[in-house]
């Protein structure tokens, strides 16, 4: 799809849902692009009530992640609350930029078949990942050599999305994939073992709160309202997990149990505070680089945390 044709389509549907809303609150809107726990700390600001006290409508809209980077890019949206968008945006010389993590580590866990009971037992086996050198896979053999496997003492093996990797290990075609909230607590309930949590495994975050450098300059008091609303909504999971879970399970249906299980694994990857790094970011920077051929290009330039700090001095964090 041409440029043109994608920047029409999001003007429209975006006009529709300015229409369709009220006008007592100011709308802002935010890209996403899948149901996931990584950006869930939204989803219970929204629930809780703190963009509203804020004087915020958000209005979620799925979009893959070209055409958000190009949205953001060009105003069509107001934030992103994936990560990588944001970072393709800001190699491309785009001005994107994120301002908060919503969470500073992936969340996933290692889920392997139930005869495999152990780490010891990893070697020679295939592991299945949705592509090869994308994140999910990076994140893969990360986890595996934290667990003391060698390159060449394991395959990877492409798959594509979480329901043809579920069915390769029930093939036993893989024997073991990483896997998100909730899907790795679900199949843990059905027998599958969980070998590790890899938000204690690595820096990576996968969601914030994207804008654009313009936005910054022009709306600074409106990006500051957004992360308040965020912030207390960080600071809600670290602290009351109960109400959370709450949340988490009229959202995704899950049981009470499943819900709680799935706030316990991602509690260590939630941020704290909203803040990142270099270093947090160094990890997928470094994937961009190797696939843009850009590797000159400074991390520091997709990120700016300076109204995340002026927010948390308001809150006395």
């Amino acid at each position: 799809m041409k440029l043109f044709h994608i920047l029409a389509l999001l003007a429209f549907t975006l006009a529709q849902t300015h229409l369709a809303a009220g006008a007592e609150a100011r709308k802002i809107t935010l890209s996403y692009s899948a149901i996931s726990m990584t950006w869930f700390p939204v989803k219970v600001a929204i629930e809780k009530g703190f963009f509203r006290s804020e004087g915020l409508e958000p209005q979620l809209i799925q979009m893959n992640g070209n055409i958000a980077t190009v949205a953001l890019a060009n105003a069509y949206v107001d934030f992103s609350l994936n990560i990588s968008p944001v970072l393709n945006g800001a190699m491309q010389g785009l001005g994107t930029k994120v301002v908060a993590a919503l969470n500073s580590r992936p969340l996933f866990a290692l889920v392997v078949r139930p005869e495999i009971s152990s780490a010891n037992e990893l070697r020679g086996k295939v592991f299945a990942v949705s592509s090869f050198g994308n994140t999910q896979a990076i994140l893969t053999e990360k986890h595996l050599q934290h667990l003391g496997l060698k390159k060449g003492e394991y395959q990877l093996l492409a798959m594509g999305a979480t329901p043809a990797r579920i069915a390769a290990m029930e093939k036993n075609l893989a024997q073991g994939s990483l896997m998100p909230l909730p899907t790795n607590v679900q199949l843990e309930n059905k027998g599958y073992r969980l070998l590790g949590n890899t938000a204690e495994i690595v820096a990576n975050p996968i969601a914030g709160l994207g804008v654009h450098e313009d936005k910054i300059k022009k709306e600074p008091e409106l990006i500051k309202r957004t992360l308040r609303a965020t912030l207390r909504s960080l600071q809600l999971l670290q602290a009351n997990p109960k109400e959370t879970t709450k949340i988490l399970m009229d959202w995704t249906r899950a049981n009470e149990k499943d819900a709680a299980r799935s706030l316990e694994l991602a509690k260590p990857g939630f941020s704290k505070n909203g803040l990142l790094t270099d270093d947090d970011l160094s990890m997928e920077w470094g994937f961009i680089q190797q696939q843009t051929k850009k590797t000159n290009v400074p991390v520091a330039i997709a990120h700016d945390m300076t109204l995340l700090r002026e927010v948390q001095r308001e809150l006395g964090m």
